[in-house]
């Protein structure tokens, strides 16, 4: 991120940890910047915006299965194409649903801090072309 943002970002990762690290509002700012400058296409996989990933060619309307990962029958869904069957998507009770199997507030000993308001408005901004777009599909759980 540090490479995509370029030099006219004020921005330093902390070294304290032995690595680079950026804070939950440093990491939101940096990519708010990358966002205000167009450079989002060029995100990696795991920053790529949705739509510009794999809905970029093929819309929402023309997948078979639109959900989130916490949609009722999400993992039937998911065990139907890994699988090539469609005898899974017969299958749609509580065994399709997604077990939540972790939920600490720590990640590999790291404390995760919970975004302020100033980051919630970032993350609003950035994702707003990703929730117009998949708004229809999300459930309200």
């Amino acid at each position: 991120l540090l490479n995509l943002v370029g030099p006219s970002s004020n921005i330093t990762a902390r070294t304290d940890k032995g690595f680079p690290c950026l804070d939950m509002s440093d990491y939101l700012a940096m990519l708010s910047q990358i966002h205000a400058q167009g450079r989002e296409g060029s995100l990696n996989e795991h920053f790529l915006p949705q739509h510009l990933g794999c809905f970029k060619d093929v819309p929402p309307s023309m997948w078979t299965v639109v959900t989130t990962i916490s949609g009722p029958n999400a993992l039937c869904s998911l065990k139907s194409v890994v699988s090539k069957s469609t005898n899974n998507m017969s299958n749609m009770d509580d065994g399709c649903q997604m077990i939540k199997t972790h939920g600490s507030a720590k990640v590999k000993g790291f404390e995760l801090a919970k975004p302020t308001r100033a980051d919630e408005v970032i993350l609003d901004r950035i994702t707003s072309k990703e929730y117009e777009m998949l708004g229809q599909y999300l459930n309200d759980a």
